[in-house]
């Protein structure tokens, strides 16, 4: 059986193909695969012992609480004569799950349009008793109709995606 010019040539270039494809997967040549978030932020309310809230746009709304024992105390903050205790309630009850509704796009993008750039953005942060900080970046709200109502755009820094999360995040801290 003799093959023509034109069907050996595909042969030779399906044999090529399949043993690149191989060649990849042997030496790990993919792509990492990184699965879609389904939380923005999840805290352990019961371990936080700071809660730190920074608003670039305006530095007078910075806030900051600190959990000494069971009881929560000021360190800084424009409201400072309300009950620490409650703010940090409201705060942590706020954040405790923060559910990703919609993948909007990348930061690059889209961080003038939602104000998640360095000097328009709000950053929430959480400390917990071993040291460690989950933070969230806050940008801008808007209202989605049906039963949503509103929105908060979001980043987790070090992250380039940015989500739509239900809820105004920064109503009572702006």
């Amino acid at each position: 059986m003799k093959l023509s010019a034109s069907t050996r040539s595909l042969l030779i270039a399906a044999a090529v193909l399949v043993a690149l494809f191989a060649i990849g997967k042997y030496f790990g040549f993919q792509a990492p695969v990184k699965e879609p978030r389904t939380w923005a932020l999840q805290l352990d309310t019961a371990a936080i012992i700071t809660i730190r809230f920074e608003d670039r746009a305006d530095h007078g709304n910075d806030l900051e609480l600190q959990r000494t024992g069971r009881a929560w105390h000021w360190i800084s903050g424009t409201d400072t004569l309300a009950p620490a205790a409650a703010r940090a309630a409201e705060l942590l009850d706020l954040f405790r799950e923060v559910k990703v509704k919609r993948d909007m796009g990348m930061i690059r993008l889209l961080g003038e349009r939602y104000q998640l750039t360095d000097s328009t953005l709000c950053r929430i942060t959480f400390i917990t008793v071993e040291g460690t900080a989950q933070a969230l970046n806050l940008g801008s709200t808007t209202f989605a109709p049906g039963k949503v109502g509103s929105w908060t755009y979001v980043n987790v820094p070090g992250e380039r995606e940015v989500y739509a999360v239900e809820g105004l995040l920064t109503a009572t801290l702006r």
